[in-house]
């Protein structure tokens, strides 16, 4: 298996929950505080919405918008309201369907080369309010996939979200041949399965 190069991404943006600095365990092959995802982890809810100008056939307008608590995502989903898009340089408003929010792991990145993250190019299908292109984010938990998802940090600070069901993404935890070790309460290591 080819090994994936990694950019480093500027952790000081990220903010990561009580949650996971108070639960997360300490690993190494390669030291990294670990925690798989469970509620709270979050530092964002994400809603995507599509729509189409006339209504009718497939969904030809795109938007991502991000949202504090799953609350407030639940609201801008409950409040129905119309979006906007520029069709044929026309300012269009448009019905959209919304998909149940996701908890996500985001910051502000603006500069396209630097995100690591999901990457929306919606281009001009994109609604005026769609949020993909101001953040880098990943999603912790989906009804799209059966995620196995966990947030690492190394310990040099850098944060990273792996999935368990992404192969090449096993580097993370070094080599499939490797072993991983959990660090104990007593501060021993004992050998675990990921």
């Amino acid at each position: 298996m080819e090994r994936k190069e990694y950019k480093e991404m500027d952790v000081h943006n990220f903010q990561l929950s009580s949650v996971f600095q108070q639960n997360a365990k300490e690993y190494v092959t390669r030291p990294v505080k670990a925690m798989k995802y469970q509620p709270g982890l979050e530092n964002s809810w994400m809603v995507y919405f599509e729509g189409n100008p006339s209504n009718k056939g497939k969904s030809s307008h795109f938007g991502v918008k991000f949202f504090p608590t799953k609350d407030n995502a639940q609201s801008f989903i409950d409040a129905d309201e119309k979006q906007y898009a520029i069709v044929n340089g026309v300012r269009v408003e448009m019905k959209v369907k919304c998909d149940e929010p996701l908890p996500v792991l985001y910051r502000e990145e603006m500069d396209i080369e630097k995100n690591e993250g999901v990457l929306f190019q919606f281009g001009d299908k994109a609604f005026i309010s769609d949020e993909s292109e101001k953040y880098e984010f990943y999603i912790l938990d989906s009804n799209w996939c059966d995620c196995d998802t966990w947030i690492i940090q190394d310990m040099d600070g850098n944060i990273r979200v792996w999935d368990r069901t992404m192969m090449d993404e096993l580097f993370f935890f070094g080599r499939e041949a490797e072993c991983v070790y959990e660090k104990t309460d007593k501060g021993e290591y004992l050998q675990v399965a990921v």
